[in-house]
């Protein structure tokens, strides 16, 4: 996986005496599987889908589901029988009409409005209720803690070109990034001495990894960036540390040693 931490779930799911798998494709966790039930693309079913404003939008099949795909419902239907508790339905409609009568609101909840309706009441509530036009106002900056000397902060970011995992299987996407690259500020390079294009080997401690170096100068000093997309080797270099607070995974930032190699 592209996640940090992700190698010690797949020595976990090695271990499972059955995984089963609903998806579209033959993904890194489906490849472990002992079952794999095909579903199908949200272009090749009907139903709905709830946006976060609360809205209810009806989708319609554009094609056919290929091979033995089919939509969700109907795979945990036919699996509900199989397991002696019938969740039986004829189509996708017959679901939502269970949805409204159980859940309260659900009911009045509709399409899309066109135009887009904006409730004055709420906007009014967003800008007044301690909300700060200026970004700065709202945040407070951490000041970050030292590290040690030949050290760089190492993040995993979001690239312009690439969103995610399956990003990089378009062949458009790699013509213009084709892979992953260590960017570092020009001031850390000839810290470093490096220039761009590089190798450097970079060192935590949970691991390291090789990767080729790009000079950005927007990168601030003492950071590294690198996509998290091309991050499957970058990952053996984060932990996954749970913040005390928000009890939230903490896997994004790593501190790292770097060298140049040959």
């Amino acid at each position: 996986g592209s996640l940090p931490a992700s190698l010690r779930p797949e020595e976990a799911l090695h271990k499972l005496d059955l995984l089963v798998c609903q998806e579209l494709f033959l993904t890194e966790t489906a490849a472990l599987a002992h079952v794999v039930l095909p579903a199908a693309s949200s272009l090749e079913k009907s139903g709905t889908f709830t946006n976060t404003e609360g809205h209810v939008q009806a989708v319609r099949p554009s094609i056919d589901p290929p091979g033995e795909s089919r939509p969700d419902w109907e795979i945990f239907s036919a699996l509900s029988i199989l397991l002696g508790s019938p969740m039986e339905y004829a189509e996708s409609k017959e679901i939502l009409k269970e949805i409204r009568s159980l859940l309260p609101g659900y009911g009045s909840l509709g399409p899309t409005p066109l135009p887009p309706k904006i409730d004055r009441a709420t906007m009014e509530r967003y800008l007044t209720d301690g909300y700060q036009r200026d970004l700065a106002a709202r945040y407070q900056l951490v000041v970050p803690k030292s590290r040690p000397d030949g050290t760089l902060r190492l993040d995993l970011v979001q690239s312009l070109f690439h969103s995610g995992k399956f990003s990089t299987r378009s062949k458009g996407l790699l013509q213009v990034e084709d892979r992953g690259r260590l960017r570092i500020n020009p001031v850390d390079a000839a810290r470093f001495a490096l220039v761009d294009g590089d190798r450097v080997r970079l060192s935590s401690t949970s691991g390291e990894m090789t990767t080729e170096v790009t000079l950005v100068e927007r990168v601030p000093q003492g950071t590294a960036w690198f996509p998290d997309h091309f991050g499957q080797a970058a990952v053996r270099l984060f932990d996954c540390v749970i913040d005390p607070i928000t009890h939230a995974p903490s896997l994004r930032t790593a501190t790292v040693s770097m060298m140049r190699v040959a």
